[in-house]
């Protein structure tokens, strides 16, 4: 993989970090969107340590990291683009421009495309990862939000915030399967990783749908903190880890329950959010404390915050693996 293959020399000069990028072994890492300050911070997590900062478009927030792991794909929505970020060389090497705004990112696993939401176009854009031209696009409700693809490579599901709904799309044939009701402005989505459930942060009912992937029907609706807005799946716990924007708190849910077993206080405004199995870890981005929280969900308590820069998002797939 890209970033994997380089030796990131990491140098203390006048209280910064200067990286230097010669090639080597290393990983994984994190790409931490930073809306105020228009910047991307790269983050070693297995040092907990921000190694540099990339200058991106106007107000990153979206996330997607390509198949291949060669390209950061990060949605500007101010700029009306998404900036490119090459992993070997820790630069923006394109910018895409849209008509309008597009937040919410999400990259196929089996194909050399990402999937980028157009808010007020009500449509999600397909982007071609090795020309970065737009090769179609999918209909969708009002204010496409969340973007997940399932690890299969087959299905597309979108939130559609202004609907409280989502729609599921085949990818093989690229047509709607269905359009499901869920609560009050949907926003993160999330797909298990076998593929046979989704779940969708509902942001205005506080709580979480759960849904049945291939059947396409609703099985639960779990109550979660004020104002859920993304979610991380743990297969092993069977598990859900849901930041709750308006009351800076963490949000287990356990799926076999049906119910919240924990609500933990992890900073102000969390929003994005990923569990990395390897390292048994969840990584919380907290716009307004301008950090990225790590935590141990075997102890349900925190072991390190990492300091990123200025409005920290981070919303989608984040980490390089």
């Amino acid at each position: 993989m890209a970033i994997s293959a380089a030796i990131l020399r990491v140098v203390s000069v006048a209280m910064c970090l200067v990286v230097t990028p010669q090639f080597a072994e290393a990983a994984p890492f994190a790409f931490i969107s930073n809306q105020g300050a228009d910047t991307v911070s790269v983050i070693d997590l297995a040092a907990n340590l921000a190694v540099t900062s990339i200058k991106v478009g106007k107000d990153p927030a979206g996330i997607a990291i390509e198949r291949n792991a060669r390209y950061v794909f990060v949605s500007t929505p101010s700029d009306h683009a998404v900036s490119v970020i090459d992993t070997r060389t820790l630069t923006v090497v394109n910018t895409i421009h849209f008509e309008g705004e597009v937040l919410g990112i999400a990259a196929d696993p089996i194909r050399d495309r990402v999937y980028v939401a157009a808010w007020y176009d009500h449509r999600i854009i397909t982007i071609d990862t090795k020309t970065f031209k737009p090769t179609g696009y999918f209909q969708t409700g009002k204010i496409p939000s969340g973007v997940a693809v399932s690890a299969q490579g087959d299905r597309l599901v979108v939130a559609n915030r202004d609907d409280d709904s989502v729609t599921v799309y085949d990818l093989k044939t690229e047509l709607p399967l269905a359009t499901l009701g869920v609560g009050k402005a949907p926003f993160g989505v999330t797909i298990s990783t076998d593929g046979k459930l989704f779940f969708v942060a509902n942001v205005k009912s506080n709580n979480v749908s759960v849904f049945d992937l291939k059947a396409l029907r609703k099985i639960n609706e779990i109550t979660a903190g004020e104002a859920p807005y993304a979610i991380a799946h743990d297969p092993r716990r069977h598990q859900l880890y849901v930041t709750n924007q308006q009351q800076g708190t963490l949000s287990i849910l356990d799926l076999q329950r049906g119910g919240e077993i924990a609500n933990l206080a992890v900073g102000e405004y969390p929003e994005g959010i990923s569990y990395y199995q390897p390292f048994d870890r969840v990584y919380i981005a907290s716009w307004f404390d301008n950090q990225l929280v790590v935590l141990d969900p075997a102890t349900k308590s925190i072991t390190a915050r990492i300091p990123c820069e200025d409005g920290t998002r981070a919303f989608g797939d984040f980490i390089l693996k």
